[in-house]
């Protein structure tokens, strides 16, 4: 994921052009490599687009990991061959290097998939707790893409995050421990005051995703269980967070009034979904697309329908009221 400072940058010297002129690989102090906009990024821009190197499926057992890579590798051209081996090894003198690099840049392709894939470009962005791409694996195109999600200004650094979030402690721990770095990114880096508020909102914010996941609060509390999902989106503002938590809290509270059979604001949450998958993942995005026959029939959900205590219909939702009178229709504050 952190590149080498050895790493050569995209170039006709080994065989690879930069596919735009978006950003360049450059050094940057205290990380190696890094890459940096050329130009100012608007949100919603794709700026990496590409197949992987080399898939772990190509590993056939432990016992081979090296001799399994080492074989695939000879198979491909030499360009792609430096590109891997220019990629950082985070675990030296931990092992072999060719299943460090492997270990060190992977990234699943697709949540929850067992198989990973090691790129070219994708391996040189770095990281940061509050990150300005968002990276996700497009199946249908059997790529892996970044788009940025904030507006990324001329000379600033790409990023994406390699986890989850929570507290600064928690994610200096787990950075640590995974990648053998210690985070000195903007998030980590605050004054000591704005680091404690900062960790408070994120742990308060933790705490509220998981009241909202108890399927018993949705199921007998749903007005409380909103009033949290709007609680946790202005943390999310505060934060600045624009990765895929905010995605999927849209879908937390699409399920919320679908559960209860309110069609008119399930919908609405659908195609808030759909427009932030497109910002973050593109029109082809698998979650949009499979998000998006629910915005005309939520009903047709598996969520649909556990009670009919917030009945509605998609035709009536009030898209004539202003933008603030409409937030307090959907967040159910006139009622």
């Amino acid at each position: 994921m952190a590149p080498s400072s050895t790493s050569p940058p995209p170039s006709s010297k080994n065989g690879f052009e930069p596919e735009n002129n978006l950003w360049e690989v450059t050094d940057i102090p205290g990380k190696g490599k890094g890459v940096v906009a050329l130009t100012d990024i608007e949100p919603g821009t794709l700026v990496i687009s590409e197949k992987p190197l080399i898939t772990t499926d190509v590993i056939t057992s432990y016992e081979t990991v090296d001799k399994d890579i080492a074989r695939y590798l000879k198979t491909q051209p030499k360009a792609s061959q430096r590109a891997f081996l220019s990629l950082h090894n985070n675990f030296l003198g931990e092992g072999s290097p060719l299943s460090n690099i492997v270990r060190s840049n992977g990234y699943p392709l697709g949540p929850g998939s067992e198989v990973g894939g090691v790129f070219r470009d994708l391996s040189r962005v770095n990281h940061s707790c509050r990150p300005n791409c968002v990276h996700s694996w497009n199946a249908k195109l059997e790529k892996e893409t970044v788009y940025a999600v904030r507006k990324i200004k001329e000379g600033e650094e790409l990023t994406t995050s390699y986890h989850a979030g929570g507290p600064s402690s928690t994610r200096k721990e787990i950075l640590k421990d995974a990648f053998r770095f210690d985070c000195t990114c903007e998030m980590c880096s605050l004054p000591e005051n704005k680091l404690k508020a900062s960790d408070a909102r994120l742990i308060r914010a933790q705490n509220l995703d998981s009241s909202i996941g108890d399927s018993k609060n949705v199921r007998f509390s749903p007005g409380r269980v909103l009033k949290n999902c709007k609680s946790l989106m202005g943390l999310y503002e505060q934060e600045g967070i624009k990765d895929d938590r905010l995605s999927r809290l849209y879908f937390d509270i699409f399920q919320i009034c679908n559960m209860h059979s309110d069609k008119a604001r399930a919908s609405v949450w659908a195609e808030r979904y759909c427009a932030e998958k497109v910002l973050s993942a593109g029109e082809e995005s698998t979650d949009r697309l499979e998000m998006l026959p629910f915005v005309k029939r939520p009903e047709k959900h598996d969520s649909f329908g556990s009670t009919k205590n917030w009945a509605s219909e998609v035709k009536s939702v009030p898209r004539e009221l202003e933008s603030e009178e409409f937030e307090k229709w959907l967040w159910r504050e006139n009622i």
